[in-house]
């Protein structure tokens, strides 16, 4: 899937505002727009999931502190809550019991990220209450990814991707400011970034994400591939941040903008396109302010921002045509659409309705964002041909009235 162009000022995304909550905060997205929000009702805050077909599912735990931190595309959540006393990684899914996770020796850890494997990441206290990054499996328990760490900051797994690959920063012993690391069981521990650098997420091809001091001593957001760093600017100010890796490359965050007033502006950077404003992309109001920034493979967006909790689905856009117009009565027309956003075409597979008069012709596969309706059987006279996208997900249904067909 790769950046599609589109004309200056057409609106790429559908804003989605989710409603009936407040504290929203988001903290991962899955591949079906389900998003992990630590938000809860005016009355019970709890650990929540939130999809735009049901709403928000609260975890009700019942435990103190609660936090969710990454769902996988399975839809189990992990998290940390309060287990006799002391926070606790946990693994939790719909119509099962909470799964404690353990430590590494203090009874305490906070879970970062969960792949679809069921591996989970995050932070523990050993039993000498220093903090170190670990990486838990059903099959391993818990590891240690960084047991020669006796610094007081210690260290933070951030991210794994499908590869039981973990990603976060450390604070090396004697220094102050922490480094970036790419954690592998072959290889262990790879440092990334310069002094001062903050790493946040990675995807399945091994690309890392997050923030760290320019030459000039600015913090920028980077991409960091196979040991190379690549400065991603900003939207016109001095620092930037990037939180979220999709699959294709696309990456999000915020960034200053060049007004001076401080505020933040989400940014999609992507391969073909650089770094763009989301607040121009989907049309949203200058004043909302973004708190976290994720991206799914589809292109989806999930907003944390002073307005509430907010999706943004790359809009589909059609183009329509008529293989002969006008056409004589009883003549075969082929009818093509071509479907696509700036995330590219919908999945293969997905329909497409053919409509003429609002009378239904057929119901057509897309491949490649390409469907073709050929018929014989459309009466003399003007005809309306339109087209409805049932949508999925991710990507919201519209309905495209593109052409007036002329039978003779």
């Amino acid at each position: 899937m790769s950046l599609s162009v589109f004309a200056a000022g057409q609106v790429s995304f559908n804003e989605i505002k989710a409603t009936s909550a407040n504290g929203n905060s988001v903290t991962a997205l899955n591949n079906s727009s389900q998003v992990l929000a630590n938000a809860g009702t005016t009355t019970s805050p709890d650990i929540s999931v939130w999809s735009r077909s049901t709403g928000f599912s609260y975890m009700a735990l019942n435990r103190a502190n609660g936090v969710g931190a990454g769902i996988n595309n399975a839809g189990i959540v992990a998290g940390a809550a309060n287990n006799t006393g002391l926070a606790q990684a946990f693994i939790w899914q719909p119509g099962q019991a909470v799964e404690w996770l353990g430590s590494l020796g203090s009874g305490m850890s906070v879970a970062s990220g969960i792949n679809d494997g069921g591996a989970v990441t995050g932070f523990s206290y050993n039993s000498a209450n220093l903090q170190h990054a670990f990486l838990w499996t059903s099959t391993g328990g818990m590891q240690d990814l960084t047991p020669t760490l006796t610094s007081i900051g210690g260290a933070f797994a951030t991210g794994i991707n499908s590869s039981n690959e973990v990603v976060g920063y450390y604070y090396p012993n004697g220094s102050r400011l922490p480094v970036g690391f790419f954690w592998t069981q072959a290889e262990g521990m790879q440092n990334v970034g310069p002094s001062g650098t903050v790493v946040e997420a990675v995807n399945d091809a091994g690309m890392i994400v997050g923030q760290a001091p320019n030459s000039f001593g600015y913090k920028h957001a980077f991409m960091w591939t196979s040991g190379v760093m690549e400065d991603l600017g900003t939207l016109g100010g001095v620092t930037s941040s990037a939180l979220s890796i999709n699959k294709n490359g696309w990456i999000v965050g915020t960034s200053l903008t060049n007004s001076g007033n401080g505020f933040l502006h989400p940014f999609l950077w992507t391969p073909a396109g650089g770094m763009q404003d989301l607040i121009v992309l989907a049309g949203l109001p200058k004043s909302l302010q973004p708190y976290s920034v994720q991206v799914n493979d589809y292109g989806v967006v999930a907003l944390s921002t002073n307005k509430g909790l907010e999706l943004l689905s790359p809009k589909m856009y059609a183009d329509l045509t008529s293989s002969k117009n006008p056409s004589t009565y009883g003549q075969p027309v082929t009818f093509t659409v071509k479907i696509t956003s700036i995330a590219g075409p919908p999945p293969d597979g997905e329909m497409v309705t053919f409509t003429v008069n609002g009378v239904v012709y057929g119901s057509i596969p897309l491949v490649n964002g390409v469907a073709q309706l050929t018929t014989s059987t459309i009466p003399q006279g003007p005809h309306i041909v339109a087209v409805k996208y049932v949508g999925d997900a991710n990507y919201l249904p519209n309905s495209y009235e593109a052409l007036q067909q002329q039978v003779n």
